[in-house]
């Protein structure tokens, strides 16, 4: 992972993050102007959305963990980490 890549990692999951906020936001507040079926449709989606942001934060920080390790290993091979399935097959 190069550092732009874990840029673009840290960027994707902040984006998410803070869409999920906005979702639940406009969940809460339909749920106090409807009443009703609605009211619990609506509700229903503000707690999923809830959940849903407390597993992205998660993912947030598994993100900003995974991106520091692979940068700091890069630092110390002085080359970019890749995938096992990245690296050329070993010379017969």
């Amino acid at each position: 992972m190069d550092a732009s890549s874990g840029s673009r990692a840290l960027s994707a999951v902040d984006d998410l993050v803070e869409l999920l906020r906005l979702a639940q936001s406009a969940a809460e507040r339909l749920a106090e102007e409807v009443y009703g079926p609605a009211f619990e449709h609506a509700q229903l989606i503000s707690r999923d959305m809830q959940r849903l942001r407390r597993s992205a934060q998660t993912l947030k920080s598994g993100i900003e963990s995974f991106v520091s390790r692979e940068e700091n290993a890069t630092v110390e091979r002085d080359h970019p980490l890749r995938r096992q399935g990245d690296r050329a097959p070993a010379p017969k």
